[in-house]
């Protein structure tokens, strides 16, 4: 399961503005709000942040990237008998895995939950997230069941549909014409304070669309109880403003903040904060709209790479706390090849693979193509972020420097994540980090199959529309092979691969920045590797 979430550029972070007495009360800046509340829609990680308080999924990464169950008694093994080789009438072999949902688990409005909300949950997950040769889940009684797929995964233990109230949505999808018309009919969108849709320690007590949600203790939650009784999680769509909010006590903590101004909390108001900087998975990048002309052209993306200092504008913004980001793995994960094309900063070099196709300098020493069109790209991020505005401002100065005019032209959050990213109206670059799960295949990113469309709902997560029928040969292959040294070949392949066709240009590996109040306590270390909200009863 891919676990991809939209981050453009942002961290997420839990800070404070000062010690206070102890509360039961608390309010959460964000620098982003979700486009919608339905679990399986879209893709954002901040729509992950915002459910982590009201919802649980079957299993779960922690803090030290090990697959936890969140909601089952045990993770599928081989060991512990939960996992079956299956063969086709024609000897292809396929998988079924036996999932048990623990003992008590109930929905907010106390309805139990069942393995008939996880078939359910499968069947909507699937029109908007399909997972490869998932075909289905089979019931064996309440609280067991089968995840059914035609082939072989090597990541079964964590496929696992999530369920969904079948007792309160299984009406509104059968009525629906379409995936997309069930979308604005449920009620994770019409009235997201309805307590049986969710299955974590607190409840939604208040929503307003696009700006703020409120909650409340679940008291049907089995769980650690929560402390606070009430929680508000409000929209600042400005980094700026979080940082003053959080410092004038309007808020309790943040989500959002950027890594400079965590260095800043850490220095001018370190009697009220710990603050850790954790390495990441993590990748920023720049993705190509491949149906440009003009980026479509391989020697123009490793031009736009050969022209980027990454080393210096991490020396100069991150106070080289990032990683320069040679491929798609992070030196931290065990998968990662070091022997792909490697790129440095070479402005000659780059220059000399734009003249190559074709272009020349014009009067404005902008490249001019032989079209007689400037060699002249659109850069969308997300608006506000500070961070994210110093560094395209760093790459608007640098690729000027070979010729290549960078136009600036972001938008809030809410709009690039819920319209341009999902529609694909983007025309040149996109840049956003991309926060992968532990040893996952980047299936989503690159397969042709993903790139957003009617066919999959809009969900799909390869916005640059890159296709390469090796690429989809490969990434299947590695998806289904049980054999980690032969997996490890095919991921070394794919890595490889990326770095020639470059569908995506790699900037840095972030590193994760974690901050608690002195006040507050359950936050540091980490027990989740991005969302403290996923362990807010801690």
């Amino acid at each position: 399961m891919n676990t991809l979430k939209l981050a453009f550029g942002l961290l997420l972070i839990a800070c404070t503005a000062a010690a206070q007495p102890v509360r039961d009360r608390l309010t959460i800046g964000m620098a982003e709000f979700p486009g919608d509340m339905h679990p399986f829609i879209t893709n954002q990680l901040v729509r992950s942040y915002v459910h982590a308080f009201v919802r649980r999924t079957v299993v779960a990464f922690d803090g030290d990237s090990r697959l936890i169950c969140q909601l089952c008694t045990e993770l599928p093994s081989v060991a512990n008998g939960r996992v079956q080789i299956t063969r086709s009438a024609d000897g292809v072999p396929g998988m079924k895995i036996r999932f048990t949902l623990r003992p008590g688990l109930k929905w907010g409005d106390g309805t139990p939950m069942t393995s008939r909300d996880v078939k359910f949950g499968f069947e909507v997950q699937n029109q908007f997230q399909p997972e490869t040769g998932l075909i289905g889940v089979e019931t064996v009684d309440d609280s067991s069941y089968d995840v059914v797929f035609t082939v072989t995964r090597y990541d079964f233990d964590r496929l696992s549909p999530d369920a969904l109230p079948s007792h309160l949505e299984e009406p509104i999808w059968r009525a629906a014409k379409d995936p997309l018309e069930y979308g604005r009919q449920s009620l994770y969108n019409r009235a997201p304070t309805t307590p049986g849709l969710w299955s974590g320690p607190y409840l939604v007590s208040a929503y307003t669309p696009g700006s703020e949600v409120q909650y409340k203790p679940n008291p049907n939650w089995d769980g650690g109880k929560p402390y606070f009784q009430t929680i508000t999680a409000k929209q600042i769509e400005n980094t700026a403003a979080l940082y003053a909010n959080l410092l004038s006590g309007d808020i309790d903590l943040a989500s959002g903040l950027t890594l400079d101004q965590g260095v800043s909390l850490q220095k001018d108001h370190g009697d009220k904060f710990e603050v850790l900087f954790k390495p990441s998975l993590n990748l920023n990048v720049l993705v190509p709209n491949m149906e440009n002309p003009q980026l479509a052209d391989i020697r123009v993306r490793q031009a736009i790479l050969l022209g980027i200092d990454r080393e210096t504008m991490i020396k100069k913004l991150f106070e080289n706390k990032y990683i320069a980001a040679d491929g798609v793995l992070s030196p931290a994960e065990q998968f990662r090849n070091p022997n792909i094309t490697h790129y440095g900063y070479d402005p000659a070099k780059a220059r000399s693979l734009l003249a190559e196709a074709g272009f020349k300098p014009g009067p404005d020493k902008i490249l001019v193509g032989a079209d007689g069109k400037k060699l002249s790209i659109d850069l969308v991020g997300a608006s506000g972020i500070r961070l994210v505005e110093l560094v395209e401002q760093v790459l608007q100065s640098q690729l000027k420097a070979i010729g290549i005019e960078i136009v600036l032209r972001n938008e809030p959050p809410r709009v690039l994540l819920g319209e341009t990213v999902r529609k694909r109206t983007f025309t040149g670059l996109l840049t956003f980090t991309w926060v992968p799960g532990p040893d996952s295949l980047p299936y989503g990113r690159f397969h042709s199959t993903r790139i957003p469309s009617d066919a999959n709902s809009r969900s799909g997560n390869n916005y640059g529309g890159y296709s390469n029928p090796a690429m989809d040969t490969l990434l299947a292959a590695a998806q289904s092979n049980l054999d980690p040294d032969k997996r490890r070949i095919e991921w070394n392949a794919i890595q490889a691969l990326i770095a020639n066709d470059l569908p995506i240009i790699p900037l840095y590996h972030p590193a994760s920045l974690f901050i608690q109040p002195k006040w507050l306590t359950g936050i540091l270390p980490p027990k989740s590797l991005t969302l403290p909200s996923r362990s807010v009863e801690d």
